[in-house]
């Protein structure tokens, strides 16, 4: 083992020169990674789902025609929580010691996007005017605030990845 700018390097590993840590990498945690990201990945997606299929429709026009708001942006809403969510498990990959911090950040995804779905399923809808129109406004929100707390799960996981270090570290 040899050490350059504070970075050990394993000199039995051929000509790559990988840190020695990576290369000693624990395969189970590599595969507990991949497993909670697809969980957390199949979270999102169950929850665009189950919203864009149950949520109520907008309901406009004298013809009281319905127009399903839900399944025309909670697609677009869970496309780029997808993309949040794997920049900031993609952060997390590599070592068997922030395996509680991916953990909960497919945990807690999870749960902003099932939260989400009850939301926009269960929430009220607003009517008015004369010829009633009916906006589902727990079905228009929800999934926008859904992908903002997506990408603060995300910063906060960065966060706690880091661990503590003092100034000048």
């Amino acid at each position: 083992m040899s050490e350059t700018c504070g970075t050990t390097y394993d000199e039995t590993d051929d000509t790559t020169s990988r840190p020695a840590s990576r290369a000693a990498a624990d395969p189970t945690a590599d595969a507990s990674w991949m497993a909670w990201t697809a969980g957390g990945l199949g979270a999102v997606w169950v929850a665009v789902a189950l919203t864009s299929a149950l949520a109520p429709d907008m309901v406009t026009g004298s013809e009281q025609q319905h127009m399903p708001v839900a399944a025309f942006g909670t697609w677009l809403w869970g496309l780029a929580a997808t993309a949040v969510f794997l920049w900031s498990m993609g952060r997390l990959r590599g070592s068997a010691e922030r395996r509680p911090v991916w953990t909960g950040t497919a945990a807690a995804t999870a749960a902003v996007w099932l939260a989400a779905t009850v939301v926009s399923v269960a929430t009220p809808v607003v009517e008015t005017g004369s010829d009633p129109t009916r906006l589902p406004v727990g079905a228009m929100v929800a999934p926008v605030a859904a992908l903002v707390l997506t990408f603060l799960v995300g910063t906060v996981a960065a966060v706690f990845a880091r661990g503590p270090q003092g100034p000048g570290q």
